[in-house]
């Protein structure tokens, strides 16, 4: 009996050996999936980063694409209707912020509407009308008013608009600037004024 060996022993430390074995192995396909999942976590972030940046990118010029032509239609708005009065008014008076007389506009000289004072045309009667209709342009905040009794703004997103009048002809010389979230556009025309009292002298 003293020789024989014990078979028990013998197999339960092949059990033992067999399980450390397999918790080898779980902890490093576990170690492969956690590297398997930071790698593919991060390349899905470097995507959607990716994506994200395009589009932001994409949104950022369709956006001032749509600014740019926002200012430029309110300028061409302004230009057309002032060209138009300035065309037919018979006097160009201008009152400084502050004052209630209006003042001839002097040849040569710059009125710079958005520092306050206000633009004053005389109109001649259409059809159906008896009276000159008398029309006063100034701003508000951003807003240029075109009044013929009321305020209501003819254009928006204007910063500034300059008009000076020739020392020899009667010719008036507009300068527009129209602007909104960075975005800027500028116009210069000029306009004869044919009804002006002393025009055609």
């Amino acid at each position: 009996m003293g020789g024989q060996q014990n078979p028990t022993g013998g197999d339960q430390f092949n059990q033992s050996e067999t399980q450390v074995r397999d918790m080898q192995r779980r902890w490093e396909n576990l170690g492969y999936t956690l590297v398997e999942t930071i790698i593919v976590t991060a390349l899905v972030s470097i995507i959607f980063t990716t994506v994200a940046l395009y589009y932001q990118t994409a949104f950022g010029i369709w956006e001032r694409g749509n600014n740019q032509t926002e200012v430029q239609q309110q300028a061409r708005i302004v230009l057309t209707k002032l060209v138009s009065d300035l065309q037919q008014t018979k006097f160009l008076r201008f009152r400084p912020r502050g004052t209630a007389s209006w003042r001839e506009l002097p040849a040569d000289f710059a009125l710079k509407l958005q520092e306050g004072p206000e633009l004053l045309l005389c109109i001649p009667p259409g059809e159906g009308q008896e009276q000159d209709l008398q029309v006063r342009y100034y701003f508000v905040d951003h807003s240029l008013i075109r009044s013929t009794g009321g305020h209501n703004p003819i254009a928006m997103y204007i910063d500034s608009l300059a008009l000076r009048l020739d020392e020899e002809a009667p010719l008036v010389s507009i300068e527009l600037v129209a602007a909104m979230e960075g975005v800027e556009a500028r116009m210069v025309t000029s306009t004869y004024l044919r009804n002006l009292r002393g025009a055609g002298d």
